[in-house]
């Protein structure tokens, strides 16, 4: 009976923040003043390069507002850059059922991004139950983790223009996935608020596992994130 209970305060908790947050994302875009928040964003990028784990600390215990319109314009380069790199992948279009299998294809591209911060996200904001944030900043600082991967989506596009550029971007790419999973071990035992290294290994497993029965189930759907 107390675990249905759990359950069902957990679902309502969560029901909550998703309804907030999608608040708060309409009341962000709205305020986002492109040249001087991209400036700012680019700083912002710099700083976790320089002191990832400050930066990640940062984000968790501080201005969650200013760090999620930072993420959102993150977001919104990473889905750029996957955007234009699929629709220069297409091959051409013959006839109205390879043109809605392209428009498709473009729609589940946009949509994947979103879907790696949103899946990661929803499973540490579950299973953080001893020291529980908001949802919008779980979202903030997972959307800093996974900085690498969007640079080198942006990286990526380079392929558009010979696909030789592969040889160099394939290695880039498992790199920055690399330095991506590091990131958000410190990110998620940031968020988890543990000290020891030893304590909080398993839960990191734990989450990464559940992340990808979550891939192999979105892969039938074929989205991949």
């Amino acid at each position: 009976m107390e675990e249905n209970n759990e359950q069902k305060v957990n679902t309502e908790e969560l029901k909550s923040e998703a309804s907030n947050t999608v608040n708060q994302v309409k009341d962000t875009i709205k305020n986002v003043n492109i040249k001087k928040d991209t400036v700012e964003t680019k700083g912002f990028i710099g700083d976790i390069f320089k002191d990832p784990l400050g930066t990640m600390q940062e984000v968790v215990n501080k201005d969650t507002n200013k760090f999620f319109k930072y993420a959102i314009i993150i977001v919104a380069v990473w889905i750029i850059a996957e955007v234009v790199r699929r629709c220069f992948s297409l091959n051409s279009i013959y006839g109205y059922s390879h043109i809605g299998q392209s428009i498709l294809s473009v729609l589940i591209t946009a949509i994947t991004p979103i879907l790696m911060v949103l899946v990661m996200s929803i499973i540490i904001f579950v299973m953080n139950k001893d020291n529980k944030k908001s949802l919008i900043t779980v979202l903030t600082v997972v959307t800093t983790a996974s900085i690498p991967l969007v640079i080198a989506s942006v990286v990526n596009i380079l392929t558009v223009f010979s696909s030789q550029i592969s040889m160099i971007t394939t290695p880039f790419n498992s790199l920055c996935n690399v330095i991506s999973i590091v990131l958000m071990y410190f990110a998620a035992k940031t968020v988890f608020g543990t000290e020891k290294n030893s304590d909080f290994i398993k839960k990191f497993v734990a989450i990464e596992a559940i992340y990808y029965i979550a891939y192999f189930v979105l892969a039938f759907l074929k989205i991949y994130i």
